[in-house]
């Protein structure tokens, strides 16, 4: 049995048409927002503009805790270094979710001065790093108190740590942050609303202070500091000043670069309605803030220079254009010494009115241990039963409204429930409307191989997209018995190692179509990023997508569609069934659900609950990613929730899963699935193997 060749065997380039769809609706909604924000002429307009941006942020990443709770704050040592002094905090941002922080309080303070908050880029060690140590230094060298506080996942904030091995479990931080985050994304939220809470809570402190001027309170941090500052731009007003560094530019010329970033920074919704990166700059306006970016960045220095001209144009709608500015140093990404002494000389005309004079030297940096607020460097080694940003989303997601479709009568499903279900799930999932357009299949081989009548066909899905499949009879003198649509999770390079299934189904009569949907298979996407798992090139498609309002799943599902469109204009074939296996599995489990006209269903190694891989602290990563999730799914229905769809259509389920990989049991998968569809009224009589 033979697989197709790179190319579609030479017949079409698909090796980048994935990356292009994207970036073709991404460039669409880039113009379009372009265009508005020209149109911005008046103060009034642009803060409607700002505020429908900030509000869909904060509908992006779930919107931030309600209650203010006791801060709990813990001062657990403190270091003298001369000029200034060095307070260890721990506080609780949520009731036992611990913060670690350090505090640089001057010597001497005599009235409230200005204090800068420093959020930290990824690096484990926190606000232990020494890059990050002469940032601090250099501020509180220059009467500016400094709190420095951890994010989850960094410094003594494991959020996966095993105490007695002394070592984390996830990690390192980036991994970490992603595979947290990709919890939050099935519950419509972000990780990276803990890390805007956290610095919120730690303003809440330092305005208790008697040293700190609360009306004079700045922001600075690099590379994912300087997402965390953007973020805070935009959630936080007290903030009278930011130096955000190395990461701002515009979305547009980073999704060009094809590299991936971790969770927290990425904004579900953002390519579509914000924000873009000038805009987190001009969430502040006409408040000052300077750009800090390093000309040889990954980042793009371009894109830095954009985003600051887009937003010195709304700034001159204050008369401010003045407060804001770029500085760049020449350098590679780093919050370089440059940078570092251009920081201080910003808020020392900002929130001193004095001269930009300062100068920097090599300040001198402890080592990391010295800064630890923890006895052994990490919370939940001081609080065993401290919660993670797994129970925050856990708990979250238990209060939170799942929209239900399930109100039947003793005579069979009510067809509006079921029309509004698939009206969601493809609102959710972002799978394309329109299915109309002709189909016309490109027979690139017909062969007998290995005494099988074989087919290798593509076609246009929609416009610029192709998929591939091969189209496998049964040998001659077997008596057909309907057609298959197979999704394995490999599509058709998977078809040498699934002969023997091949073999057994088609000796049962069954035709078969093995088929690719994008970016999978015969139509493959090519490696492009610098990334290894968790974050690689599907990652980072996915990503593109979650920025984009869709999913790829949602993409892969209306290709499945497609595929039983095109088995539809075959004369030799009828009844047509659907069986997928993992990823696939999945594909098939939204198709299937959306188009009545597959025969029969099944599914072999499918997750059985998205709740229950919210609800697993440890999950199978590989098994369940972008690849299969789309924001807010948990929102609106849980896998049991689509069973409505199926109707009485016969559906088999073949070793389903749990979040950790495991086969469920008959008795547990009974409980757990079967029992809950047809209480709701879902299922008639499902099976499995």
């Amino acid at each position: 049995m033979r697989t197709l060749g790179p190319n579609v065997n030479g017949y079409h380039d698909v090796s980048d048409q994935m990356i292009d769809d994207l970036r073709r609706r991404a460039e669409a909604h880039f113009r379009r927002q372009e265009a508005e924000k020209a149109d911005l002429s008046s103060i009034s307009a642009f803060e409607e503009h700002r505020k429908r941006v900030r509000d869909h942020f904060m509908t992006a990443i779930g919107g931030l805790p309600e209650e203010r709770t006791p801060l709990n704050v813990q001062c657990t040592g403190s270091l003298d270094r001369g000029t200034f002094t060095i307070e260890k905090l721990i506080y609780e941002s949520l009731p036992q979710f611990y913060v670690t922080a350090a505090l640089y309080v001057p010597k001497g303070i005599v009235s409230p001065q200005p204090a800068v908050v420093f959020v930290h880029g990824h690096s484990d060690l926190g606000k232990s790093y020494p890059t990050y140590q002469a940032v601090c230094i250099d501020l509180a060298a220059n009467g500016f108190v400094v709190l420095a506080v951890d994010p989850p996942g960094q410094g003594e904030r494991f959020q996966y740590f095993d105490s007695e091995k002394g070592e984390r479990i996830i990690g390192g931080c980036t991994t970490e942050h992603t595979y947290a985050g990709l919890q939050f994304t099935l519950g419509g939220a972000s990780v990276g609303r803990h890390f805007i809470w956290d610095v919120m809570r730690g303003i809440d402190y330092l305005e208790t202070r008697p040293e700190v001027d609360p009306t004079r309170i700045g922001l600075t941090g690099n590379s994912g500091g300087g997402t965390q500052s953007c973020l805070l731009m935009m959630s936080e007003p007290r903030f009278a000043a930011a130096v955000p560094c190395t990461f701002v530019m515009t979305l547009e010329s980073y999704m060009k670069t094809g590299q991936a970033q971790d969770s927290e920074q990425i904004v579900p919704g953002c390519f579509a309605n914000g924000p873009d990166h000038d805009d987190y700059i001009t969430a502040m306006a006409p408040k000052p803030v300077l750009v800090g970016a390093a000309a040889y960045d990954y980042f793009p220095i371009e894109g830095a220079i954009e985003a600051v001209d887009r937003a010195k144009r709304i700034y001159s709608l204050y008369g401010a254009e003045d407060r804001v500015d770029i500085a760049i140093a020449p350098t590679r990404h780093a919050y370089s010494p440059q940078l570092r002494q251009a920081c201080v000389n910003w808020y020392k005309g900002h929130f001193r009115g004095e001269s930009p004079d300062f100068t920097t030297g090599e300040p001198e940096t402890l080592p990391d241990n010295a800064l630890w607020a923890t006895p052994n460097g990490q919370v939940i080694d001081l609080y065993p039963n401290s919660k993670t940003v797994f129970d925050l989303n856990r708990e979250r997601l238990e209060v939170s409204h799942v929209t239900r479709f399930s109100t039947h009568s003793d005579t069979g499903q009510d067809k509006c429930d079921i029309d509004q279900m698939r009206a969601t799930i493809g609102e959710t999932l972002g799978v394309p409307e329109h299915r109309d357009n002709r189909i016309y299949p490109r027979i690139l081989a017909e062969d007998v191989i290995d005494g099988y009548p074989t087919e290798q066909i593509f076609f246009f899905s929609e416009p610029n997209i192709v998929v591939t499949g091969v189209f496998i009879k049964p040998p001659a003198g077997t008596t057909v018995d309907g057609a298959d649509l197979v999704l394995f999770e490999n599509g058709t390079n998977d078809i040498p190692d699934k002969r023997e299934w091949l073999e057994e189904r088609l000796a049962s009569g069954r035709q078969l179509f093995v088929f690719d949907p994008r970016g999978i298979g015969g139509v493959q996407v090519r490696g492009f990023n610098r990334g290894g798992q968790p974050h690689d090139g599907e990652f980072k498609l996915g990503s593109d997508a979650l920025m984009l309002g869709i999913s790829t799943m949602g993409l892969r599902v209306f290709d499945v569609l497609r595929g039983y469109d095109y088995l539809r204009t075959r004369a030799d074939v009828d009844r047509i069934g659907l069986y997928g296996i993992g990823k696939g599995a999945f594909y098939g489990y939204f198709a299937g659900a959306l188009e009545d006209g597959f025969a029969s269903l099944e599914f072999e190694d499918l997750l059985y609950s998205y709740r229950n891989l919210t609800n697993t602290r440890y999950y199978d990563q590989a098994r369940y990613n972008l690849q299969v999730m789309a924001w807010g799914i948990l929102r609106q229905f849980d896998l049991v929730d689509v069973a409505t769809c199926f109707g009485k259509r016969p559906v088999r389920w073949i070793s389903p899963r749990n979040a950790k990989g495991e086969v469920l049991t008959d008795g547990g998968f009974n409980q757990e699935f079967l029992v809950v569809a047809k209480q709701r009224g879902y299922l008639g009589e499902g099976t499995r193997a």
